[in-house]
């Protein structure tokens, strides 16, 4: 049984000792969840080493659990033996829920393997928003009028029934049979007496839309699923809360950096976040232009007015994006005090490209918008600057806030944006009174 106490101590103690004997039992005694947990919270190295632990049977529950990012990740740098064991325990359900996580490559290979599986190749046909590409097909159809008895010699005939529908002659979705209760009545009951009313979904409905107004109920593992109000499969509510938990601890600020792995590659995080930065950085000029009408009234020094809301702006967006991810990982229990430090400096490290890399961009622009090479170095250095200081104050401040009981994701933006504004200025406005003034 996962518990997140047992998450922390294992970290801890990875954190000071190697892997062990007694690390690596206590790992194998964790559930899928508590596995997948650990994955999440610890760099690909340490993935890596731990992975060989799983049981053959497990591979496919845990990566079940790993946000989609994260198993992409860890199942690239695998040797050939873990990567052959992934596929040997694969079917056709667990190919199409999951295809996002795997390579390229893996994923041609099952699929080779599986290439008169038509249930495969219909679920890939639907994208990954669709309901479709997680239908199961091993439901069973019954009709009004028949007995318990016949429903129970069917399932005898038939593997792995993961549901029971009732329906009319044109199979139309009528109810749903808890399978619990067949063994618990009369053989000669028949089956509508026992079923009840369920909400069913479309096959090509958008299924986190479906998932953020579904009522979920706990004997109830299975949603029908239908084209033209037909049954045609069933979805596992599992798989539908799996989908939908990224979207119930998102924020807003998560658009600039949704579903990102704890600790990917850096220049697979730094991709989408310059390119959230370059958009904000047209918003932000845009400010700066419409104050830059006046320029020519106005001596020189007032140029750094005009820039102002270009270093604030730049701090603020690039403190959001470490912010979106820290808040994320603390509601899903991924940052804990082992690895804070190792998102700190992975943070770091991203501020430190994008500042410099787009800082450079800004401080060209602007040498030639103003002619002056030093207004343009200044503009440079305070956006480096202000940079690594939205990167620190993303990553500590929600974890801080956290540790005094207080909401991260309610105060942290409040914070963050007084810290980035006042650094951000007075890196900005001190340099420039120093040059200018100077020269």
């Amino acid at each position: 049984m996962f518990r997140a106490e047992d998450i922390e101590v294992f970290l801890e103690s990875l954190a000071h000792n190697e892997l062990d004997n007694n690390l690596k039992e206590t790992f194998q005694q964790l559930d899928p969840l508590g596995k997948a947990q650990i994955f999440e919270s610890i760099p690909v190295n340490q993935r890596l080493a731990l992975w060989p632990l799983l049981n053959k049977s497990e591979i496919w529950d845990v990566i079940a659990c790993l946000q989609n990012q994260t198993a992409h990740s860890i199942i690239k740098h695998l040797d050939d033996g873990a990567r052959i064991a992934i596929q040997e325990q694969a079917d056709a359900n667990k190919i199409a829920n999951y295809a996002a996580a795997l390579p390229k490559d893996l994923l041609d290979s099952i699929i080779l393997d599986m290439d008169q599986d038509t249930a495969l190749t219909d679920a890939l046909s639907y994208s990954e928003e669709q309901v479709g590409r997680y239908v199961l097909r091993n439901f069973l159809r019954v009709r009004e009028g028949i007995s318990i008895a016949a429903v129970l010699r069917r399932l005898k005939k038939k593997d792995s029934i993961t549901a029971i529908f009732l329906v009319n002659d044109t199979r139309e979705l009528i109810g749903y049979i808890p399978t619990s209760i067949l063994f618990n009545v009369s053989e000669d009951t028949l089956v509508e007496d026992i079923a009840r009313p369920i909400q069913g979904v479309g096959i090509e409905q958008n299924i986190l839309d479906f998932a953020s107004v579904y009522h979920f109920e706990e004997d109830i593992p299975y949603v029908p699923v239908l084209n033209d109000n037909k049954a045609v499969g069933a979805l596992s509510v599992a798989v539908l809360l799996n989908m939908a938990q990224p979207k119930l601890v998102q924020t807003s600020a998560d658009k600039a950096v949704e579903d990102e792995d704890l600790f990917s590659p850096l220049l697979k995080a730094v991709r989408p976040r310059g390119l959230w930065l370059c958009i904000n950085l047209l918003t932000a000029f845009l400010a700066s232009w419409v104050i830059g009408w006046f320029e020519g009234t106005l001596q020189q020094v007032v140029a750094l007015a005009i820039l102002m809301p270009v270093v604030a702006s730049m701090g603020g967006i690039a403190g959001s994006q470490t912010l979106a991810v820290t808040v994320r990982g603390l509601a899903l229990g991924h940052v804990h005090n082992m690895n804070i430090k190792l998102l700190f400096n992975k943070e770091m490290k991203i501020a430190i490209f994008n500042g410099f890399l787009i800082g450079a961009i800004i401080a060209l622009v602007v040498s030639w918008w103003f002619s002056s090479v030093g207004i343009g170095l200044i503009i440079w250095v305070a956006i480096v600057c202000n940079s690594l200081a939205a990167a620190a104050s993303g990553t500590y401040i929600p974890f801080i806030l956290q540790k005094m009981n207080i909401d991260p994701a309610v105060a942290s933006a409040v914070i963050l944006t007084t810290i980035t504004d006042v650094m951000g200025f007075l890196i900005f406005l001190g340099l420039g009174s120093l040059i200018l003034t100077a020269s």
